[in-house]
């Protein structure tokens, strides 16, 4: 099957959209959009009308992953190719991913147009090294009864080798995003539970909300008191700070030199320990 599938990231706030997404966006056959995975400050549909001047059809939940991206398929039958515009950078949603593994099954070519992701943001944002950033994780509600320890597993292990840990929110099932509130009520349980002595008030976080948009925050606290943000939101931990980090989360965020001078004392107790118990 000929045809071209384009994946095109179109950023986290409506002034982040490249030109090589508007020209991709202008010239393919259809323009579809897909909004539950992320937000975006105005509606994602009229943003891209207004910037690239073409409707655009929007896709859910249903028609992405139930359907396995049907619509999309035959419309790429019908006129040779069509874009799925997405928030933030392509294929960091395996609802993505799994769209262009069966696109290039059925032998179509596809192309992934890149936009700004989330993560590289809220690094960016915070000041920090990106080469002490660790693995990613997402705070999860419960469901089915079972409380996933992922994010607080992940996070034991960056602050084990003093690497900075990106919390991704998860999306409720009706639709919306869980709060910073709610985020840290879930690693406090999990604190509870595994009892590793990381979550405490010792610890600082930046906390991340609206990134990208008019009205986006950026906040230093500690983890056990976060402030009142809107979603969407992010949180990041930071691991063992070098002097350059603490200088510019003290000067350019605010945060207190008592609250810095605890968490990186806490980090390299929890370092200490975590490594003579794995040794």
């Amino acid at each position: 099957m000929a045809g071209t599938l384009y994946i095109v990231g179109v950023g986290l706030g409506p002034g982040q959209i490249t030109q090589e997404a508007i020209n991709v966006l202008r010239s393919v056959g259809e323009v579809f959009i897909e909004e539950y995975t992320s937000m975006f400050e105005t509606s994602l549909g009229d943003h891209i009308a207004k910037v690239v001047g073409r409707m655009v059809v929007k896709l859910n939940r249903r028609d992405l992953e139930e359907e396995s991206g049907r619509v999309i398929i035959n419309a790429i039958r019908e006129r040779g190719s069509a874009a799925l515009a997405v928030i933030g950078d392509p294929m960091l949603a395996t609802t993505h991913s799994a769209l262009v593994t069966q696109a290039t099954q059925l032998g179509i070519r596809v192309r992934v147009i890149n936009g700004i992701s989330i993560v590289c943001a809220a690094v960016s944002q915070a000041g920090l090294s990106l080469y002490k950033l660790g693995p990613v994780a997402t705070v999860t509600y419960e469901r089915g009864g079972v409380l996933s320890k992922r994010a607080y597993e992940v996070l034991a292990g960056n602050i084990s080798r003093g690497l900075h840990t990106p919390l991704l929110l998860d999306i409720k099932d009706e639709g919306g995003f869980m709060s910073i509130r709610e985020a840290v009520d879930v690693l406090i349980r999990l604190e509870d539970e595994v009892k590793q002595g990381i979550v405490s008030d010792d610890l600082a976080a930046v906390f991340e909300s609206r990134i990208g948009w008019s009205d986006q925050a950026v906040v230093v606290a500690s983890l056990t008191n976060p402030p009142d943000l809107k979603p969407p939101s992010v949180i990041l931990i930071p691991g063992l700070l070098n002097p350059v980090e603490e200088e510019y989360l003290r000067v350019v965020h605010g945060a207190g030199e008592e609250l810095l001078r605890r968490h990186i004392n806490h980090v390299k107790a929890l370092m200490r320990t975590m490594q003579h118990s794995s040794g």
